[in-house]
């Protein structure tokens, strides 16, 4: 038997993920990457925090460089001015026509009207989407009729021990916070 094998799922080893949002998240996703044997380009605020597992760190100035090169585009960084529509109409025509868009960030960081049209036109493969610009995400949006789009209601990352994973977060700003300190953990500037 023959099979046609354009339509198997393809392989995710040899393929490029950019990790736009290098920090705790986007770490935990570069080292899983990595495991199964990608190639990983990280996009930071502060080189000198680490590669986080990434084969390349680089800054947001070198994203339109860099996002020809993706498979995938995964969004992990925070919501900044900097960050916001990060990925608009431009980011999209030049990113590859079989890559996938991955938003974990949030809505704010696509420009949700160049995705939408991004997606009809198959400028790119598909998208999985966490978060949408207006959240739930309305009925009425054409984002629902997209057959290349996936999307969860911003509860990706809600699994059974998720309240195990962030606990510390907010008891080590209120320790920062009886030690008068003003930098807290996850802060967004």
């Amino acid at each position: 038997m023959i099979s046609d094998l354009t339509q198997r799922e393809d392989e995710l080893g040899g393929k490029t993920l950019l990790i736009v949002g290098l920090g705790g998240i986007g770490g935990r996703l570069a080292r899983l990457a990595k495991a199964f044997d990608m190639r990983v380009i990280g996009v930071k605020r502060d080189l000198s925090k680490g590669t986080e597992g990434a084969d390349s760190v680089h800054t947001l100035a070198k994203l339109k460089t860099l996002r020809p090169q993706a498979d995938f585009v995964a969004l992990t960084c925070p919501f900044t001015r900097e960050t916001e529509n990060v990925i608009d109409a431009a980011a999209f025509a030049k990113m590859k026509p079989s890559a996938y868009l991955i938003n974990a960030a949030r809505g704010r960081c696509v420009e949700e009207g160049a995705l939408i049209e991004a997606l009809r036109k198959e400028s790119i493969a598909g998208a999985a989407l966490d978060v949408t610009l207006d959240e739930p995400l309305p009925p009425a949006s054409p984002v629902w009729d997209l057959s290349n789009v996936f999307i969860t209601p911003h509860t990706a990352g809600e699994t059974r021990r998720y309240g195990d994973n962030v606990l510390d977060i907010p008891l080590d700003n209120l320790q920062r916070l009886s030690r008068g300190e003003a930098m807290l953990r996850n802060q967004i500037v």
